[in-house]
């Protein structure tokens, strides 16, 4: 048994597929397959039940499948701290981010950071908030920053609430549900809805669109601008929208779900040590969280 056999088995459980798995991992699907057909040879039993192309855990794969995650976590964990160790760790660092907070808050912590961490090198990248557990998950970034939507029992990756941030259901001032002392969940569904669009292949209840008519963005602020020059309307943070609200610009709409409120998070891989620049970061978003 080795940990590219353990990869595999996850990486097969997860998405019920080899192709898809291979296509996830960058490998051969035959080596895939052949790395299964050895771990079920070793422990001569059988982890998957075929069904054409599709695979699903046997009672057995079901009994195993936390312990190899928990084995593919302590091998991420070591690495790390390896890397730690001989000092890579520090030369380079991806951070994904969703822009649930302003761009000038995270322009003036970027300018911070290099001040503050010199030897270190930045790359911070715009996500969907939906992505970045997915981001961490895959290995694509070291940390992400954002609101948390879909909290799940994923030993794989570490939530770290900075603070609550508050979601508001908007339309423009004038718009037609303005008119209305009460909304409706039909008069939701029947109006167009700007919602938030994100490439992770997981269903997440909480980001599916409500209206049976709407457009997707990856960005709060692209939805935005969609709400304040279209006949839309939306579930936007409020630090993006505050001004709006006070120059009357935007309304809150009047529904018993117009108000609601969210975890903002960093986002880690479980077992992965906490860069000082990122405790940094952490505390300066809970401050702001704090004071807003």
């Amino acid at each position: 048994m080795n940990l590219s056999q353990i990869e595999a088995f996850c990486a097969i459980a997860d998405l019920g597929s080899v192709s898809e798995a291979a296509r996830q991992l960058e490998c051969n699907r035959t080596k895939l397959s052949m790395a299964i057909k050895a771990l079920e040879k070793e422990l001569n039993i059988e982890l998957f039940q075929r069904s054409g192309n599709q695979l699903t855990l046997s009672e057995a794969g079901k009994a195993i499948y936390k312990d190899c995650e928990s084995l593919l976590v302590t091998s991420a964990r070591i690495r790390q701290t390896c890397l730690q160790v001989c000092g890579e760790f520090n030369a380079e660092m991806w951070i994904a981010r969703d822009d649930a907070l302003p761009d000038e808050l995270w322009q003036d912590l970027a300018h911070q950071l290099n001040k503050e961490y010199p030897a270190t090198s930045f790359n911070i990248v715009l996500a969907s908030s939906g992505d970045l557990a997915n981001l961490i998950e895959t290995g694509q970034v070291d940390f992400a920053f954002g609101v948390d939507y879909e909290r799940v029992d994923d030993p794989r990756i570490t939530y770290q609430p900075l603070g609550k941030i508050r979601m508001m259901s908007v339309c423009r001032a004038g718009h037609s549900l303005t008119q209305m002392r009460r909304v409706s969940d039909e008069d939701l569904r029947s109006a167009m809805q700007a919602s938030i669009a994100y490439l992770n292949e997981k269903d997440n209840p909480e980001l599916q669109p409500f209206s049976r008519r709407y457009i997707g963005f990856s960005s709060f602020d692209y939805m935005l601008n969609t709400i304040l020059t279209e006949d839309a309307w939306g579930v936007v943070p409020e630090p993006l929208i505050r001004h709006l609200l006070r120059q009357e610009k935007l309304s809150v709409i009047k529904h018993t779900y117009g108000l609601t409120q969210e975890d903002y998070c960093l986002f880690t891989a479980s077992g992965m040590t906490e860069h000082p620049a990122m405790s940094w970061v952490a505390d300066k978003l809970s401050e702001f969280l704090f004071d807003f």
